[in-house]
């Protein structure tokens, strides 16, 4: 990096330069640098203090990375800077401050370095490691580099691991939101019991409820009428079987699948009847059916 002597056009033009130019900046740092490295190509020589002559006086500027501008280290761009580094490449003057070897600034500042060497291999945050690896003030799962980490959301809402580490586990956390092993259960007053009310008491109600299968009064009655009670139309099924949708005569009725369901138990193919809603009102939208299966099959829940 030593050369003999420092051009005499530079010291001329030095000896009566004394203006002071400061490129203030509000942005953390964003990229690596080595001091002294003004055009930022990787390497520190006489390119460099011209860049920084040239941004001060001749307006070549801004530079892509103030920091590595401010040879000195002061946190100004001014003509210590150039003198600087003139004085370490040709009259054995100290080399420049940290970073020497693509590093972030460890001086605070109002400089900053957008674009560093593409030599300079930038900082990756660790997004598990507790630490601000890239400089950024923001840490781990807080800094953007870590959207899509698998250590920053809760990737299994079902293991009963905080996978994330953020103290919530599975469901609790709000990473499980809209997660369906999270979605609370069904219930019959909150779920089914619309349903039926809307498109069953009508004719399981009053006055006359056909079949002698009344399910108005509210939930609690409609519930108590069809779960675990033995079928009128097959009496080898309950209206509801918690558990099994299959076994539930009033499934197989909504389903359409009732003529199978009572040849496969010897039942009066007779009695089966027609698929419920009857008539003009049938039938349930599909997944209307599917929700009644899930309540079903997930315990018949009051």
């Amino acid at each position: 990096m030593k050369q003999n002597s420092i051009p005499r056009a530079f010291l001329a033009f030095l000896l009566v330069a004394t203006v002071t130019v400061v490129f203030p900046s509000t942005a953390p740092c964003q990229s690596l640098f080595i001091r002294g490295d003004c055009n930022t190509d990787g390497a520190i020589n006489i390119a460099d203090a011209i860049l920084g002559l040239g941004i001060l006086f001749s307006g070549a500027g801004p530079a892509n990375c103030d920091d590595a501008c401010d040879v000195n280290d002061d946190g100004n761009l001014d003509i210590g800077d150039p003198i600087t580094l003139l004085a370490n490449l040709f009259n054995s003057g100290p080399n420049p401050p940290p970073p020497n070897n693509c590093g972030e600034d460890p001086t605070v500042d109002s400089l900053d370095c957008l674009i560093g060497p593409t030599s300079c291999i930038p900082l990756v945050e660790d997004c598990s490691n507790g630490i601000d690896d890239d400089g950024d003030t923001f840490i781990d799962c807080d800094d953007s580099d870590c959207f899509g980490d698998p250590a920053c959301f809760e990737s299994d809402c079902d293991n009963g691991a905080d996978d994330d580490n953020d103290g919530a586990t599975d469901c609790a956390d709000s990473d499980c939101i809209g997660d369906p092993f999270c979605a609370p259960p069904l219930s019959f007053e909150t779920d089914i019991y619309p349903i039926f009310e809307d498109q069953c008491i009508f004719c399981h109600g009053p006055p006359a409820p056909f079949g002698d299968l009344d399910m108005s009064g509210g939930a609690a009655a409609g519930y108590a009428a069809i779960v675990n009670v033995e079928s009128d139309g097959c009496d080898n099924y309950d209206l509801i079987s918690p558990g099994d949708s299959q076994a539930s005569w009033i499934f197989r009725k909504i389903e359409g699948t009732q003529v199978a369901a009572a040849a496969a138990v010897g039942c009066d193919l007779g009695d089966a009847g027609e698929q419920m809603p009857f008539g003009p009102f049938c039938c349930l939208d599909p997944s209307v059916i599917e929700t009644i299966r899930n309540w079903i099959d997930a315990g018949a829940n009051p």
